[in-house]
């Protein structure tokens, strides 16, 4: 297996709560001068939109995606249950991990939907965590550098300013719309009473 020594001992570290060091397609661009072309290729295809595996790929990738998808069934589950629907088509096939259902139950206890969201980054976090101490200077590391990264890029897209502005915006169409609205069914009613 390859080591990967300079380009591993090269990355600073990465914390949940801080803003990553760089993006994550910087990062893929310094691993492109430093990794072979296969493993390259595995690093550029890992991403949470795509938990495809292959059969020759790295054993991080393969549980990590495999836990992702249980996950995200999981999640499926517990919605579906709420909201009276049937979860079939929305499932995936994944193996079953016990510890999911707990994760998923407490993430949703967590309160408002960015609560919820950052609780299971926490448990993404987590479980990345784990596969990483199986991990030295090789592919696996890289991997679960890649996925950390992601996972900081995708958190810290969940800002509250551009959300409140969106919903300013909205709420000042509604109200201009309902000042609008108002005066208009005022005269109405006084035409109305005049006519009485």
């Amino acid at each position: 297996m390859t080591q990967y020594y300079y380009l591993v001992s090269s990355l600073p570290m990465l914390l949940f709560d801080a803003l990553p060091p760089f993006t994550s397609q910087k990062w893929l661009e310094m691993c492109h001068e430093h990794v072979s072309p296969d493993d390259y290729q595995l690093l550029s295809r890992i991403g949470f939109n795509n938990l495809t595996i292959q059969n020759n790929d790295h054993p991080v990738w393969q549980a990590f995606a495999s836990w992702e998808t249980a996950l995200r069934n999981e999640l499926v589950l517990q919605r579906a249950q709420r909201q009276n629907v049937h979860p079939d088509p929305f499932l995936r096939e994944a193996p079953f991990y016990t510890s999911v259902t707990d994760t998923v139950k407490d993430a949703f206890a967590a309160g408002s939907p960015l609560a919820v969201e950052v609780a299971l980054d926490r448990s993404r976090w987590h479980f990345i965590d784990e596969l990483e101490n199986g991990t030295q200077f090789d592919l696996g590391r890289l991997i679960a550098y890649r996925l950390k990264l992601l996972l900081l890029e995708r958190k810290n897209r969940f800002r509250p300013e551009p959300g409140l502005a969106s919903f300013n915006q909205h709420y000042t169409r509604i109200l201009d719309s309902a000042v609008t609205w108002i005066p208009l069914n005022h005269r109405q009613l006084d035409t109305e009473k005049a006519h009485d």
